[in-house]
């Protein structure tokens, strides 16, 4: 018997067809479903990915901005003049500027890593130091403490310690920041010190003016003595001694009056070489009584140097220190006196031809160096030479350099001194090269 399938193949070919249809239209349904599914998703990934690139790029300048102010903290660190250390919680060492470098005199990479107290550590500033801070959490303001530098010498520092803390307010450091005083406290000791004498000055001045009318009524009577005994009376040679101390003391009390009544200068435009070698011309005339082998020379620039000078005053600090140089020969020796004209090497080489003259007088100094091979003048000695009654001759009141150099100040200059024993000392005279002392 014929199969039934076989009977009609048309129909079931229609059938199948309209399956196939179906199946296809609803798989079409499924892909466009999918394909709105997948850009929707896309839409989505495409929204986000804007979202991260924005987020990126906003990280990114964040980031970039916190280099930049990193940085910027790191120069301000590195560039201003207080010392800065911070330590960690083990009192490790973790940053240290160059200005701590150079008042401590420690290289940085000396001192990062090392434990505080093995650097800066001692027995005065143990409860001055930041791990103080740390273990107390006592906070330090502009307190002072004595440090130790690199090579063992005390530094004289005004510092103050602080707690470092995270965003969770833990603890995690100790910053301390520190200035070197030294000088402070060197120009506050040399204030108390110009107050005191100011008001020594002031006493002696009235003690000098006291002493000097008995002085002079001594000095009169022995005088007067002197005229009374005949010329072969043995108690002339009494007298002597008592003129000359009469005469030493009033010397005395001129320099001390000199020394504490306020001077004027009466400033004349002089030239310097030829004002010196008047001065040094009298001088070589009063060294044809003295027992001393004693040769001066100079040494001055050729171009005339024209300055205002209160020739008078300028005179007797040049002798004075010209006494001084020749008492400090013992037999034989040598002074040279020397001008120098100090010219700024940075302003020579900018100016143009027309102001440089101008600006050079201007900015340009002067330098008389009064040179000589004594014995010398012990180190320890030096900082002490202009003191008022300081001295180092036996026979010397002290006052001289002390006069010397408020001359010299009263001119706008200033003195210094070097020396090493056996050798020789010198004394310079800065004096500014600009005429304008007729305002003084």
């Amino acid at each position: 018997m014929p199969d039934s399938n076989s009977r009609n193949p048309r129909k079931h070919s229609q059938e199948e067809i309209q399956d196939l249809t179906s199946a296809f239209r609803d798989f079409n349904i499924i892909i466009e479903r999918f394909q709105e599914t997948y850009q929707g998703l896309q839409n989505k990934i495409d929204f986000l990915n804007q979202i991260v690139e924005k987020k990126n790029a906003e990280l990114e300048a964040q980031i970039q901005e916190g280099d930049n102010i990193k940085n910027l903290l790191n120069g301000i660190l590195e560039h201003i003049y207080t010392g800065v250390v911070v330590i960690n919680t083990t009192g490790e060492i973790i940053v240290f500027n160059k200005a701590a470098e150079e008042i401590t005199r420690y290289d940085k990479e000396e001192v990062l890593g090392k434990n505080y107290l093995k650097l800066f550590g001692n027995a005065q500033v143990r409860n001055k130091s930041p791990l103080y801070t740390l273990a107390t959490g006592k906070e330090s303001f502009h307190r002072r403490k004595i440090m130790r530098s690199k090579d063992k010498k005390p530094i004289d520092v005004e510092f103050s310690s602080t707690l470092v803390k995270n965003m969770k307010d833990e603890i995690i450091g100790v910053v301390e920041t520190f200035n070197d005083i030294s000088e402070i406290r060197n120009l506050q000791r040399r204030v108390t010190q110009v107050e005191t004498l100011a008001a020594l000055g002031e006493m002696a001045a009235n003690v000098a003016h006291e002493i000097r009318n008995p002085l002079g009524g001594i000095g009169g009577f022995a005088g007067l003595l002197d005229r009374k005994l005949a010329k072969d009376d043995p108690n002339r040679k009494l007298i002597k001694p008592i003129v000359e101390g009469v005469s030493r003391l009033n010397v005395i009390v001129s320099d001390l009056l000199s020394f504490t009544r306020p001077q004027k200068l009466n400033p004349v435009k002089v030239c310097l070489q030829d004002t010196l070698q008047e001065i040094i011309d009298f001088f070589q005339i009063s060294l044809g009584n003295m027992d001393k082998d004693v040769e001066l020379k100079k040494q001055f620039p050729e171009k005339e140097i024209q300055v205002y000078l209160d020739s008078q005053l300028f005179q007797q600090i040049v002798i004075n220190l010209l006494k001084n140089a020749y008492d400090a020969i013992e037999d034989t020796g040598t002074i040279e006196v020397r001008i120098r004209q100090n010219v700024p090497e940075s302003l020579s080489e900018i100016l143009d031809e027309d102001e440089k003259d101008e600006l050079l007088r201007m900015f340009s100094y002067l330098e008389i160096d009064i040179i000589d091979d004594g014995v010398g003048i012990p180190e320890e000695m030096l900082p002490k030479l202009f003191n008022p009654f300081f001295t180092t001759k036996d026979d010397g009141n002290g006052l001289g350099l002390a006069i010397t150099r408020k001359i010299i100040n009263l001119h706008k200059g200033d003195i210094n001194v070097t020396s090493e024993l056996h050798k020789g000392t010198t004394f310079t005279i800065s004096l500014p090269l600009y005429e304008t002392y007729h305002e003084l």
